[in-house]
C-alpha cells in the first residue's frame, strides 16, 4: 500500500480532477462550485500529480463531501481511503458533528468499509436524487472514539 502525500489545497487545484472525472467533455464551470471558495479541499498527489480530490462543505457543523475522486490510474491503491482518513481528521479537528456523502449502491461497499452508514428517510438532503442515498458517519471529539449506527433509507 502506497504513503500517500495528502493536504489542504485551494479549489483551483481540484477542478482539473474533478471535470476529469465527472464532466469529461463538458465545461469546466459544470464542475465548479458556488460555495467552492467557502469549501474545505484536499488532494492526494503521486509525485506533483494530483491523482485524487475530496471537497467538503460546511453547514452548521455537518459536513458534506461534494466532490470525492481518485483518478483512474490510482483506484484501488488506497488514495480514496486516505483522502477520507485525512478528511475525517480535519472535521475533528474544527470540531465537526458529522460528515456526510451522496453514493450510489455501487459505491456502497467503500462507504461502508470506512465507517459510513446509510441515513435515515428524515435527514436525507433534500437535493438527494432518487438513484442515490445518503450515508452519514458521526464524530463524537469529546471522547476517544467514532461511534456508527445502521440507519436506513
Amino acid at each position: 500500500m502506497t504513503d500517500w502525500y495528502i493536504e489542504q489545497v485551494f479549489a483551483a487545484r481540484t477542478w482539473k480532477l474533478r471535470k476529469e472525472v465527472f464532466s469529461a467533455k463538458g465545461q469546466l464551470s459544470e464542475v465548479m462550485l458556488d460555495g467552492d471558495f467557502e469549501a474545505a479541499h484536499f488532494a492526494a498527489y503521486s509525485g506533483d500529480e494530483v491523482v485524487g480530490i475530496l471537497t467538503l462543505l460546511c453547514s452548521e457543523g455537518d459536513y458534506e463531501i461534494l466532490y470525492f475522486a481518485v483518478h483512474p490510474d490510482f483506484r484501488k491503491q488506497g488514495a480514496g481511503s486516505a483522502l477520507l482518513r485525512y478528511a475525517l481528521q480535519f472535521v475533528k479537528t474544527v470540531e465537526g458533528r458529522s460528515l456526510f456523502v451522496r453514493a450510489t449502491s455501487e459505491q456502497h461497499h467503500f462507504w461502508i468499509r470506512n465507517g459510513f452508514v446509510m441515513m435515515k428517510e428524515s435527514g436525507k438532503p433534500d437535493r438527494l436524487p432518487s438513484s442515490s442515498h445518503c450515508l452519514q458517519r458521526d464524530v463524537e471529539n469529546n471522547a476517544n472514539h467514532v461511534r456508527y449506527a445502521w440507519r436506513s433509507i
